[in-house]
Formats: structure tokens, sequence, C-alpha cells
């Protein structure tokens, strides 16, 4: 039967520990000078080499041929400790044994000296889970316990432990295993096991195992079952649904070079495959985030955890965009990795995130706001526009600036009071929506977050989308959206209006059906105000011309 890696690797002695120096070297300090205590809180996340600690601990302090206070491994109490023949070295998991009476049992076997060894060791793994009880069972016992006897809690949330067990206790905090310990350790046991291993495969399931060795060492486990005794980086990508170094780099540069187009096929293909978005989202931010600190720092080695042809890479691809634009593109994600969580569509969700880091102007943030200025900038520079002055639109004049590819950028002069409303209410309407728990309209919400422009005549309102939005004027148009949006809108500013959600390019159609709907309006209203006989004078005054 297969032994799982994380078992057959389990430390054996203090230098087998990944990552906890300073806990180490305190605790060997203190067998060496005969200086240990009677009770120890060993807290940090899974995987990071608590209870591994303590069982060497438990048999260092009790070993008969320790050399340089590391347990032998070979005298009789070690073999017997190592195979839990003896008494005088108990587990007890707190998760299963939480009551008061299971505390009570312990604290009448800590009555007895040890049969074999010098203490009795109690490890209470996961110690916070006792009950109320239990913990004022303990307190007794760990506040006087003999002088034999030695108690080491085990706890990922020490917040939870009552200050009075804390007070009692030596804390030790172990820390996250950094990348490069992980790395080096899995690249150790390759070597033993006989495996063929790329760097990058051993480094991207590093990242993945966020500080917890046993993690990573389960994730290698499978990557040998998955690439029989061969792993290659394409074969961690492909088992961790994870985006592979060359995807992200396109991507961030198809988001830098503000190609929305070529951004969302490269989403498309990674939703076509399978993968998980929400792991394109927390992929994307820590690639933006390592590209933000080539930006500030040259000391990349402890700030960035990855091979050294990705960091070339990174540092080469940072020279292109500028801090600003960082902080805004990081901004977006995070709001979207946040929203990911209790998002019912997660891909119209990544979609407009994408959209908005692509394109500045679908966003309304300070920075975004100072790239759009940049990019005006830039095209006012180069010469290559025209200036047009368009008159009748639906509400107002405008002023277009053109590119020769049309990208328009609209100023109004004069608003009327209903588009004035709207636009001071708008974001309260999407906050209601956001906040809406029973029917949780969160891609309504976003997608309402980029209107492009409103306008209301005859109690239609219309609500105007950019050029690219065919796909939220499509998503926004079906009936039961729009009643939704039209009583959101009720019931925040106490107005009712029709919604009709258009695109800019069919504004002209719009004010062509107005200009002729107020016409044949005029003509009825003049109908009705003039009277029959003042009418045929003047038709008689025309005959006599």
């Amino acid at each position: 039967m297969h032994k799982a890696l994380y078992r057959s690797y389990r430390p054996q002695n203090f230098e087998d520990v990944v990552g906890q120096e300073h806990i180490i070297r305190t605790l060997k300090n203190q067998i060496e000078n005969n200086n240990v205590g009677h009770a120890y809180l060993f807290s940090g996340t899974r995987g990071t080499g608590k209870t591994s600690t303590a069982k060497i601990f438990a048999r260092a302090v009790n070993c008969e041929n320790s050399i340089n206070q590391e347990p032998c491994n070979e005298c009789e109490v070690c073999r017997d400790i190592l195979n839990d023949n003896v008494m005088d070295v108990v587990e007890i998991d707190a998760a299963s044994n939480n009551s008061v009476d299971d505390i009570r049992e312990l604290r009448e076997s800590v009555k007895y000296s040890p049969t074999k060894a010098k203490y009795k060791v109690y490890i209470i793994d996961e110690v916070h889970m006792l009950s109320q009880g239990a913990f004022n069972a303990l307190l007794k016992t760990l506040e006087e316990p003999p002088s034999y006897v030695i108690f080491i809690l085990a706890t990922t949330e020490p917040h939870k432990i009552p200050a009075t067990i804390l007070s009692r206790c030596q804390r030790f905090d172990f820390k996250r295993v950094t990348v490069k310990d992980m790395t080096d350790r899995m690249k150790k046991i390759c070597n033993e096991e006989n495996i063929e291993v790329e760097e990058k495969a051993l480094n991207l399931i590093a990242r993945n195992s966020q500080g917890a060795l046993r993690d990573a060492l389960s994730i290698l486990d499978q990557c040998i079952s998955f690439s029989d005794n061969k792993i290659e980086y394409k074969d961690a990508v492909e088992l961790l649904g994870t985006v592979n170094i060359e995807q992200l780099f396109e991507m961030a540069q198809s988001i830098i070079d503000q190609d929305t187009k070529k951004s969302l096929q490269i989403l498309n293909e990674f939703v076509v495959w399978g993968k998980d978005i929400r792991n394109l989202i927390n992929d994307l931010i820590d690639h933006f985030r390592n590209l933000m600190v080539c930006k500030v720092s040259t000391e990349l080695d402890e700030i960035i955890s990855l091979p050294e042809e990705t960091i070339k890479l990174l540092k080469e691809q940072s020279k292109i965009v500028d801090v600003n634009d960082l902080i805004r593109i990081l901004n977006i994600l995070s709001e979207t990795q946040d929203n990911m969580k209790t998002s019912s569509n997660p891909r119209v969700l990544a979609e407009v995130t994408i959209m908005k880091t692509a394109q500045p102007m679908f966003d309304e943030s300070k920075e975004a706001l100072i790239k759009r200025i940049e990019n005006l900038e830039k095209t006012i520079e180069s010469g290559d526009i025209k200036i047009n002055t368009i008159e009748n639109n639906i509400s107002t004049n405008e002023i277009v600036i053109e590119k020769e590819e049309p990208e328009e950028i609209v100023y109004e002069n004069v608003k009327s009071e209903d588009v004035k409303l709207i636009e001071s209410s708008w974001q309260k309407i999407r906050q209601k929506i956001k906040e809406d728990k029973v029917n949780k309209q969160m891609p309504v919400y976003f997608l309402l977050g980029d209107v492009s422009g409103f306008n209301v005549y005859n109690n239609n309102l219309y609500i105007i989308y950019g050029h690219g939005f065919e796909f939220a004027k499509k998503r926004l148009s079906n009936p039961e959206t729009i009643s939704y949006i039209e009583q959101m809108i009720r019931e925040t500013i106490n107005r009712s209006f029709s919604i009709k959600i258009i695109l800019e390019s069919e504004v002209k159609n719009i004010e062509l059906e107005i200009k002729n709907e107020k016409v044949d309006k005029g003509e009825e209203i003049l109908k009705s105000i003039v009277k029959d006989d003042i009418l045929e004078i003047r038709d008689n005054e025309e005959k006599q011309d």
C-alpha cells in the first residue's frame, strides 16, 4: 500500500523541520541548559510542522543518547515513542476528545510517574476545540503540574483559547513556510525518490500550497501519480487548474495594451478548458502585484518567490506600465475577488472586470481618469484628431473629438432635471441592487456601472452604452431584467420610468424618432387650439394672394 509522501518524509529530527529555525533554536537551547518548560503552545497555520516538532521534542527530552540536543531515534525510549509503545508520551485529538470527562481522565493519569521515560509528555492537538468546561478542568493541572510532566498544546486558532490558558504557556508561532524552502525540500525528496522534475513545476506547487508544506507534499504526490515519475510544468498546471505563466504574461500584456478583444479571447479560452475563473483572478492579482514590486524595488529575492527567468520577464513587462495604472488594475481585480464569493455568474463578472482593466474609460476611479487624460494627451499630441460640432442632440449640443478609429468622448453642456436626478442617484440605485440578497443580481449591478450616459424623454429613460457593449445591452434588455431595474429605480428615487437600453450608435435614430414625434404632436396641438373659422380666413387670404 502506498504511503503518502507527507507521512514518509515526516521530520524525525529538529534539523528536518523546514522554515522554523527560530523555534528549533530556542527548544534546543532549553534542552541543553536543562531549562525545559512545563507547558508550551505551538500555534500556526496547517502543515507548518507543529505536531512533528512536538513529537521530536518529546523524544529529545527523553533520549538516552542525545547528540547536539537531537533525538537519536535508536535507543529503546526513542523507538518506543516512534512506535507508540510507551504510555509516557500521549497524543490527544481535542477535536474528538473535548469533553470535561476526557480532561478529568487526563488529570488522573498525570498523577502517575513515567514508566520508562524521564518526562511524561502530553500533546493536545487542535486544543482550541476543547469545551469551556474542559479548559477549566485543564487549568488547574497547567497551573501546578508535577515536575515530570510537559504539556504541548497545538492549534491553528490561538485566539479561541482562553487567556488564562495562554498565560500559563510558552507560546511559539510557526511561520508559513517560504516558497524557496518548500521548493528545496521537494527537490530533495524527488532526488531520493528518483523522480525527474522541472523546477518551475515545484515552484508552482509551492505557491499553491499557501505556506503549508504538508499541502505541498500532498500535491507533489498527486503529480507523481499523474505523470508517472516525471513531473513537468504543464502537468502541474493541468492538475492544479491554474493559469500557466505564458497565459498570465499574455493576458497582462493585452490589458496593458488596452486590447479588450484579445483579453476576452484569452478569458474565453480559459473557460473553454474548464478552469476555475477564481483562479484566474487570483493569479492576475499576484501577477500585477509582482509587476508593481518590480517597479518600486530592486531587491526582489525575498519579495517575489519565483524562478529567476520569470523575474526577468516581470522586470521587462513592468517597464511598459506605470504605477498608477497598476494600482487601478489591482483595485478592480481585488474588488472582483471579493464579489466572486457571492456571484451567481462568475464568468460575466470576470468579463466585465477584464473590460474595465483593459479600458480605463469604463472605470470611474481617480486612477482611471488619470489614464484617460494621458490617452487624450497622446491623441492630441499625435495630431490625428478631428473636431466636429453636432447640433440637435436628444437634449443638447455636443463637442466630439474623434480619432481615425472612431472613439468618441462626449461632453454635455446642459442636462435636463430628470437626467441630473438619474445621474445623482445612480450609485444609490446600483447599491440597492448590490444589497438585494433576495434576487441576487450582482451581474446587473456590475453592468450598470459601465453606462456611458442617460437621457429622458416622455417618461422613457434611455440608458446608453458605448461601443463594444453590445453584450451588456443584450443581457439587460431581457423583460424581467428591465422590470427589475425599473422597480429598483422606483424604490430608490420614487419615480417611475420606462427603461430602454441603447448603444451610442443608436442615439441618432432615437433623436429622429423624438423629432418626428415632436412635429406630429405640434400639429395636433395646433389643430386643437386654432378655431376652424380662423383657418378658413387664412385659406381665403392665401387664395386672394
